[in-house]
């Protein structure tokens, strides 16, 4: 015989605001990957993902 019942669902993970911290390492790796991709492309980069790559802000 086939249950009836319905089981209710297991909810979907807890709504949060929270997502990955974009820390200055990271911002830095990310704006180092920006100057490489320019150079190899031969666009200019700005000045501020040059200084963000070099860890200045």
């Amino acid at each position: 015989m086939t249950d009836t019942v319905r089981t209710p669902k297991a909810s979907a993970a807890p709504a949060t605001s929270r997502r990955p911290a974009d820390t200055p390492r990271v911002t830095a790796a990310k704006a180092r990957l920006r100057v490489a991709l320019d150079e190899q492309l031969g666009r200019d980069t700005p000045q501020s993902v040059k200084d963000a790559a070099a860890g200045r802000r």
